[in-house]
């Protein structure tokens, strides 16, 4: 990959950066789905907008090609040894550097783990505003309003940034991933002899995660259960159909409180994010909690027993029917047909 070296008190001011998460060896897809909204933003404030990459080795990166297409303007890349694995203090203090010699009027993460432990650590550190797992973003008289779910996730709150540069953490899942041809102007950023690249944290052992990772964020289909199932036997027939439809299980908040399934199930604003093709839900209201989290949807089927709910209303196709027996005849259609 051919790159321009650029000297940390050099790099250009006043533009937009978002967080491209680099760890063991990929770009995680979510800093790509940020730059969807970030890109129409910048476009309108007349500003580039930059993917802000920290790694020990840029040939490692498996999906760089993935990289090369983004829509980002530029690519910055940080790179030393000591980047190699996630140290938070060392990751936050470098971006902490970023911005005090770039000055940009934003800079933006995924709400993902890693995201959500640098966003705090830097805002802190530079005593700015943070708001968390934004699902909205707009811009209204040359100000960005963030739009995330407050009070209980009962209401929608719009918030505007008093501190510049403008942070916040995006929620995974909530944008579609964009690609372009022509590759973004690619820059290697040189921190001076002087920085101390030691951190307090030392990675011993790296233990791969034993827990079978859901696909939801992914999924072409989704079923999704809610409380109109009544019980946790009849939310588990929910894996069954998952598998005749080659699909993913998904819940709502007061499902995976029960206990009925994991709370990696669950979807919404405390969840996970979802755009599937097709969504099914069985007994599940509507709450907004839950609708924030599925609302783009190509396609929704609900089933329940009121006509009156939030996701009866939303639907594209709604059953008024009794949740668990509908999903029982449909099982057994399916595995007629099989």
């Amino acid at each position: 990959m051919i790159f321009e070296e650029i000297k940390l008190e050099n790099l250009d001011k006043g533009n937009i950066l978002a967080f491209g998460e680099c760890y063991q060896k990929k770009i995680h897809p979510s800093s790509f789905e940020i730059l969807t909204p970030l890109k129409e933003i910048s476009q309108s404030l007349n500003k580039k907008l930059i993917l802000v990459c920290l790694t020990n080795l840029l040939e490692e990166i498996e999906n760089l090609e993935d990289l090369k297409k983004c829509i980002a303007d530029e690519i910055w890349f940080i790179l030393n040894p000591e980047l190699k694995n996630f140290k938070d203090d060392l990751w936050a203090q470098v971006l902490v550097e970023i911005i005090k010699n770039s000055e940009p009027y934003g800079f933006f993460f995924p709400a993902t783990i890693i995201g959500m432990s640098l966003a705090p650590r830097v805002a802190g550190t530079l005593g700015l505003g943070l708001c968390a797992h934004v699902n909205s973003l707009e811009l209204k008289n040359n100000q960005i309003i963030m739009a995330r779910p407050t009070y209980g996730e009962n209401i929608i709150a719009r918030l505007i940034s008093k501190s510049i540069p403008i942070m916040a953490t995006i929620s995974v899942g909530t944008f579609p991933i964009n690609y372009k041809d022509q590759q973004p102007l690619i820059k290697k950023i040189i921190f001076p002899q002087n920085f101390c690249w030691k951190s307090k944290l030392k990675v011993r052992k790296i233990l791969p995660f034993k827990k079978k990772v859901t696909k939801l964020s992914t999924a072409k289909i989704i079923v999704a259960g809610g409380r109109g199932l009544k019980n946790k036997e009849n939310f588990q027939k929910l894996f069954e159909l998952a598998k005749l439809l080659n699909a993913e299980v998904g819940a709502t908040r007061p499902v995976c409180y029960e206990g009925w399934t994991e709370e990696d199930r669950m979807i919404g604003i405390s969840g996970i994010t979802v755009r599937p093709k097709v969504y099914l839900g069985f007994g599940i209201s509507g709450a907004l909690q839950h609708m924030v989290g599925m609302e783009n949807s190509e396609f929704i089927i609900a089933v329940n027993t009121d006509k009156e709910a939030p996701l009866v209303k939303m639907a594209n196709v709604a059953f008024i029917t009794d949740a668990p027996t509908f999903l029982d005849l449909l099982i057994e259609k399916l595995k007629a047909l099989k």
